[in-house]
């Protein structure tokens, strides 16, 4: 079986999951409250584009000049319903793959090796994310959610943690703000499966005062995280460019 086919199969699954959990689930049951979380989302990505413009133009320029290969990388994650889609970032680490992307396994830390020379910077201050806020625009992402991972993790996934995908990933997530690195990674799903059972607009509004607070204080970017290895941390930035922290 093809990895598109076998990708579509794990997708209906999803699919079939979270439909028999959506009367249950904040998202599926508050129509008004879905349409206040994408006009948030439209009105603040707006807000962040237009005040970001000038450190995303520099944060390219800079990837061009510091390192070679591509200024962006398009890397399939699992949106909505496990839908799968391209999702943009900053390349921060060296482009030794045919597509751009890093080679290796392991924790990117500060002194890794595989970062370019500004990779480590780029990452602490989540600049290599901004991409995504084009994707919330576009509504694949929202500015709150569980963190988008990659397919190849579905397998690990139990029924009750795929409801993590009832909602839309987000450019920052409750794991984040609840400091859930140092945890193993059935724990950070089962914090996503808890932020998509008490989801309200109000609880993405604190998420988002909580990501800037975390961000300015820096709690968060600490290389000493413990790492599961038997896991593709795709919301945690352990499979080199592959990763995405969450």
């Amino acid at each position: 079986m093809s990895n598109d086919s076998e990708l579509a199969l794990q997708e209906a699954h999803i699919a079939e999951v979270v439909a028999r959990a959506g009367g249950e689930l904040p998202w599926r049951r508050k129509r008004i409250q879905r349409l206040l979380k994408r006009a948030l989302d439209v009105a603040v990505a707006v807000f962040l584009l237009l005040l970001l413009w000038p450190a995303i133009l520099l944060t390219a320029l800079l990837v061009r000049l510091t390192s070679q290969g591509p200024v962006l990388l398009a890397q399939t994650r699992l949106g909505l319903d496990g839908s799968p889609y391209k999702m943009l970032k900053f390349r921060s680490m060296v482009a030794d793959r045919p597509d751009g992307s890093a080679q290796g396994m392991g924790e990117v830390t500060g002194s890794d090796p595989r970062l370019t020379p500004i990779g480590g910077w780029m990452r602490a201050w989540r600049l290599d994310e901004l991409p995504q806020l084009f994707h919330v625009l576009s509504g694949r992402m929202s500015l709150v959610g569980p963190r988008p991972d990659i397919p190849r993790n579905l397998d690990v996934y139990t029924a009750e943690q795929l409801l993590r995908f009832a909602m839309p990933p987000g450019c920052t997530a409750w794991t984040f703000t609840r400091g859930a690195f140092g945890n193993d990674w059935h724990t950070r799903q089962n914090i996503n499966v808890e932020y998509v059972r008490q989801w309200s607009v109000w609880l993405d509004v604190k998420i988002l005062v909580g990501s800037l607070l975390v961000l300015v204080a820096q709690k968060n970017t600490t290389p000493e995280r413990q790492v599961d290895p038997h896991f593709s941390e795709g919301g945690e930035g352990v499979t080199g460019e592959e990763g995405v922290r969450g």
